[in-house]
């Protein structure tokens, strides 16, 4: 019986588990539920990299790659590039200035340092279903130097010249 018990919650934690990494929207800012791959360092501090995101369709998860980039820039890093470190190296930020992380996510701002390369559209090899939702690869351009500009401005990171 205590061995049905045990199933029995291991069940409910896998449920939970999926359902609880299945939520990946733009306004959950502390969401790492993406890999991405460095392609090169464009023009005019710009960052390009393909991007995999989730969605329970093609659509949603192209929409996920914009926000989820801005995240992997912020948080996480680039691996290969020149930011291979996040820019937010505190991540108490995400507490201390969590109105300003959820009004750049939540009212979509995030969109004006962010852009799908190319036609937008996903080749066969970049997508797969996983379960019930999709994963899709994209090419993102993230202006990064701007994006540095605003979260200085806001108080979130140093800027580069202020010293250690």
């Amino acid at each position: 019986m205590s061995k049905i018990k045990g199933i029995v919650v291991l069940l409910m934690l896998s449920v939970l588990s999926f359902n609880a990494n299945a939520q990946n929207t733009a306004t959950d800012f502390s969401s790492m539920n993406y890999e991405v791959q460095f392609i090169r360092t464009g023009l005019d501090g710009t960052i390009l990299f393909k991007i995999y995101s989730y969605g329970k369709d093609d659509d949603q998860a192209i929409a996920n790659a914009k926000s989820d980039a801005l995240k992997a820039v912020m948080f996480r890093g680039i691996p290969g590039s020149d930011l291979v470190g996040p820019m937010v190296t505190d991540l108490a930020a995400l507490e201390t200035h969590k109105d300003f992380f959820q009004t750049f996510f939540g009212t979509q701002q995030y969109l004006q340092y962010v852009s799908i390369s190319g036609d937008g559209s996903v080749d066969g090899d970049d997508r797969f279903k996983v379960g019930k939702r999709f994963k899709v690869g994209v090419v993102v351009s993230v202006q990064k130097g701007n994006l540095r500009k605003l979260l200085e401005g806001a108080g979130i990171i140093r800027s580069l010249n202020s010293g250690f």
